[in-house]
């Protein structure tokens, strides 16, 4: 199981790094102040190839070590990878609730408000030490490197419990009868109560391209998967806060928060810094499976309307683009 080791070893360390960086805290009229700050773009996949790269392979060694462990040894490795991805929930649901408002800085201290060395390993994060400062061009690269290894982690557990569902279906094969079927598990979808699709519809409409309405319309109402995943133009925790607020009153049913997240996840992406970033189980996990109110920004309200049940309110949009 070396390369299992490997590869868990690579997923929790985080390489942080201390460069010289301008802190734009400070006012301009003083000129450009240079401090420590961390820094982790060798660790990012728009950044770095070889991280990329390196993780992709250590994976798919790793999935070849438990093909060809016995199933008692690689049920137990899958829940070491399960109490893993764990963390990774855990760490988006500090991330989220310690985000500064709209307007403020990060913290010097916010990776360890957020209990990041408490969850990852990395080399150089110690209790009250705050002599580096955190940029908002870090968080970022940060939270890439996350979803990156944590895209991995999902894709690794998923392709071995594939593994041990086709083996079980084979064995059960050699079992049955003629005439016994195996039966078929159905993914659960969303289901919007009655008129409800079309108030979400017209307020959601308006954070995706002209070209994507249609598919999100047919989306929304019919289930119908667009041919390529939806590109919310705004913040993620945005889209995510819109459908928690639907599921929590009701309006959404047939499926619960794990199944919601999923379908999200299959479905859309959203913009950061510019870019498309896909949806992890952590990070929605961390906002709709959350008690924690961290959504600052939100593009909707539900309210209660005693004469036609409940009633979707838009709010003013925020700027693209930042996680608030």
């Amino acid at each position: 199981m070396e390369h299992f080791k490997e590869y868990f070893t690579f997923l929790q360390k985080f390489d942080l790094r201390l460069t010289e960086i301008r802190d734009k805290r400070e006012p301009a009229e003083l000129g450009p102040v240079f401090k420590a700050g961390y820094d982790i773009t060798q660790q990012t996949p728009n950044l770095s190839l070889q991280f990329a790269k390196h993780l992709q392979i250590l994976k798919d060694l790793a999935v070849i070590d438990i093909i060809g462990a016995d199933p008692g040894r690689r049920k137990a490795y899958v829940g070491q990878a399960r109490k893993l991805l764990s963390l990774f929930n855990r760490f988006w649901q500090n991330y989220f609730r310690h985000y500064p408002a709209n307007g403020e800085s990060f913290q010097d201290n916010f990776l360890l408000i957020i209990e990041f060395a408490e969850i990852f390993y990395n080399d150089i994060l110690e209790p009250n030490k705050t002599e580096a400062i955190v940029t908002p061009e870090f968080v970022e690269d940060l939270c890439d490197s996350i979803r990156e290894r944590e895209e991995s982690l999902a894709g690794f557990i998923a392709e071995v419990t594939a593994l041990a569902k086709i083996e079980d279906q084979n064995s059960e094969i050699e079992k049955a009868t003629a005439d016994e079927s195996t039966p078929v598990r159905i993914r659960r979808y969303p289901v919007f109560v009655e008129g409800i699709a079309d108030q979400f519809f017209k307020i959601f409409k308006e954070y995706f391209e002209e070209n994507e309405q249609q598919p999100l319309f047919s989306l929304l109402t019919d289930n119908f998967s667009p041919k390529d995943k939806l590109l919310f133009n705004s913040n993620g925790n945005q889209l995510a806060d819109a459908f928690k607020q639907l599921i929590e009153a009701n309006l959404i049913v047939s499926c619960n928060k794990a199944e919601l997240e999923s379908w999200i996840i299959a479905h859309f992406q959203y913009v950061s810094n510019g870019q498309a970033k896909p949806f992890t189980t952590g990070y929605l996990n961390g906002i709709i499976s959350s008690d924690t109110k961290i959504c600052k920004s939100p593009i909707l309200d539900v309210t209660r309307n005693s004469a036609s049940g409940f009633a979707l309110i838009p709010m003013a949009r925020s700027k693209k683009g930042r996680d608030n």
